[in-house]
């Protein structure tokens, strides 16, 4: 196998992150838009949240959605869209919730669906991103 071809076990896990990705992103996505205040709710948020941000979240989730049933499609074509998840998910574990822990505002009782949530997305994107398709030179 050359170094750019991409393995049936790689396409496997592509085809179900995408297919996790359709599912969840675009269903709270959806939910965030039409009910924030139910989702606020829901997630247990501690104070109501600026629904104009809150719905550029929404607007995002249900973008990454929509796109992988495209990758769902055509995985190797669509693969920056995990990577993507990936970084903005990598990030948020860093710059939010480790700075919120550093400075003792993070709390495991509201915060630990959505971690546990990132956390099997990231883990699932880690094995399933091309990263030698994605990072190989163009001649």
């Amino acid at each position: 196998m050359l170094p750019t071809e991409i393995s049936e076990n790689r396409l496997k896990g592509m085809r179900f992150q995408y297919w996790l990705t359709a599912t969840v992103a675009t269903l709270l996505g959806l939910a965030i838009i039409l009910s924030p205040k139910k989702v606020m709710a829901l997630l247990q948020f501690k104070k109501d949240q600026d629904q104009l941000m809150f719905g550029v979240s929404g607007s995002v989730y249900l973008a990454f959605g929509l796109l992988s049933y495209l990758g769902l499609r055509s995985p190797v074509k669509w693969s920056p869209i995990l990577a993507l998840q990936l970084l903005y998910k990598a990030i948020w574990f860093l710059g939010v919730v480790g700075l919120m822990m550093r400075r003792g505002l993070f709390s495991w009782r509201t915060g630990f669906s959505m971690v546990a949530g990132y956390a099997v997305f990231v883990a699932g994107d880690l094995f399933a991103v091309p990263f030698r398709y994605l990072l190989k030179k163009d001649i």
